[in-house]
Order: C-alpha cells, then sequence, then structure tokens
C-alpha cells in the first residue's frame, strides 16, 4: 500500500500517512502524530507480555544451568528460542499486512485481482471474498487516513460501507486476523468513528469488527459493537498516559533537587 494524503473536512491536503514507514507514520503540517492504535496499546497490550517472555527465557536459561549444559550452547539455543518468536510476530503482523492490501485492491481495481498464491493468505483473501459478497455491502470510502484536531490523533479506517436494508445508515468496519477479538478493537472502531465525524460529512451510525482467521477451517465472523461507552475507555488511556508523563517530570525535578541516586 503507497503513500496517501490527510485531507481535511474540506478536502485540503494536510499531511500524509505512509503505512510502510517505520517509527511514526502519520505526518501532519510537518508534525509526527500517533495513531488511535499506538495510544489504545499503551494500556490494553501492557508491558506484560513482554515480561512473560523474558521470564520464560531466563526459566529456560536456569534449568539449563541445573542440568550442566555448557553456558555456549544455552546462550545459543536461548538465542534461537528469541529469534523464532519474534520471527512468528513479524510473520504475523505481514500476513494481516498483506490481507489489508489485497483487499484495498480489489475495491479499487476494475477487475477482481489475483488471489495470493501462498497460504493462508490465499485462503484469507477466498474466505473474505465469500463474507463480503454473502453480506452485500455496499463500499463508500476504503483505508482513508483521518487526522482529528479535536484529539491530535491520527488514524486508517478499513471501510465505510452500508447497505440497502440500512436504509441510509452507515457503518465503520476493521479488518482483523487475530485468533481472537480484543479489548483493544472496540476503543479503536469507536475513535474511528469520532473522528471520521468530526472530519467529514458522513455520520456513522454502526461499528463492527470483521475477522478473517488464518486457520483453514474457521469462518469469518463479524463482531457488532454496540457500546458507545468504549470512548470512556480512550478518554481513561490518554488520561494515564498524561498522568504518568507528570510523574516522570515530577520525578525528574526531583531527583535533581535532591541529588538523588535511585
Amino acid at each position: 500500500m503507497s503513500k496517501q494524503y490527510i485531507k481535511d473536512k474540506n478536502g485540503n491536503i494536510i499531511g500524509e500517512y505512509n503505512p510502510k514507514a517505520k517509527g511514526y507514520r502519520y505526518n501532519v503540517k510537518g508534525d509526527s502524530k500517533t495513531s488511535v492504535t499506538t495510544i489504545i496499546g499503551k494500556r490494553t497490550k501492557p508491558d506484560f507480555k513482554n515480561w512473560y517472555k523474558r521470564n520464560s527465557y531466563d526459566s529456560i536459561k536456569e534449568i539449563m544451568i541445573m542440568d550442566n549444559k555448557p553456558i555456549d550452547q544455552i546462550n545459543k539455543f536461548i538465542q534461537r528460542v528469541k529469534d523464532r518468536a519474534e520471527s512468528k510476530e513479524s510473520y504475523g503482523r505481514e500476513i494481516g499486512s498483506e490481507l489489508h492490501e489485497w483487499i484495498d485492491l480489489y475495491f479499487k481495481s476494475k477487475k477482481q485481482p489475483a488471489f495470493p498464491e501462498s497460504e493462508p493468505l490465499k485462503t484469507m483473501t477466498q474466505k473474505w471474498l465469500k463474507f463480503w459478497k454473502s453480506q452485500k455491502f455496499k463500499l463508500i470510502a476504503s483505508e482513508t487516513p483521518l487526522y482529528s484536531p479535536k484529539f491530535d490523533t491520527c488514524g486508517c479506517n478499513d471501510v465505510i460501507v452500508t447497505k440497502d436494508s440500512w436504509k441510509g445508515q452507515k457503518a465503520v468496519i476493521d479488518w482483523k486476523s487475530s485468533k481472537d477479538y480484543s479489548f483493544d478493537q472496540p476503543i479503536q472502531v469507536e475513535m474511528y468513528r469520532r473522528i471520521i465525524e468530526e472530519t467529514t460529512n458522513f455520520k456513522i451510525q454502526k461499528l463492527a469488527i470483521v475477522n478473517i482467521p488464518k486457520e483453514p477451517e474457521k469462518e469469518v465472523s463479524m463482531f457488532i459493537v454496540k457500546a458507545k461507552e468504549y470512548f470512556k475507555a480512550f478518554q481513561a488511556i490518554t488520561y494515564l498516559d498524561n498522568m504518568e508523563s507528570k510523574f516522570k517530570d515530577d520525578l525528574k525535578k526531583w531527583k535533581k533537587e535532591n541529588k538523588a541516586n535511585v
């Protein structure tokens, strides 16, 4: 997916979104901006995961030392385990990105693009297409990068759709390829709804998360998000971020004033 422009409510270009950039992917009027998913991820996907990994590696090492294995072999084995874990995480992200790219290509091409040759991507795109056609959605917008001056954050919603039975009502849908639904996802689509309504002329009445599983035996499912209270979760996350920043500033000042060596 190539670089896209971010536009304001009047259609004026105010920034860029580069999905392949390392670090900040959004730039508005020369300033790097944090995405909705990054803000949410700080609290909904905490450091516990990394803590669990570190303790797992340490536990493996301790057991191998007790078994009197040579230290060089131990370290090589631990590194292999780390490399394997990182490779699997990276692979999952790549599959998700390629799935999004194929779906966006489907919407923007005059004819259906060829299915990917590799698995599980081939089966995932086929399952998604079957789901899409069965729902009889009508596409309004796809992969639109947005910036909210109100919240000073960016996002790129996957699609805005409608269908005849909704009588003009519109929905924001986000595509996922995870093993299960997670708490951060409804917060994300609720924020997209608010940013879309702030920066466009659209009114969004429905929110949904569609999961396209990697496992061939599992079908595509759609979770309808009903509670607008998920916005309160985003407010709580940003409040905690601000309080954490204040704490760090206060601590730094205290250490400097008291020459604390802690």
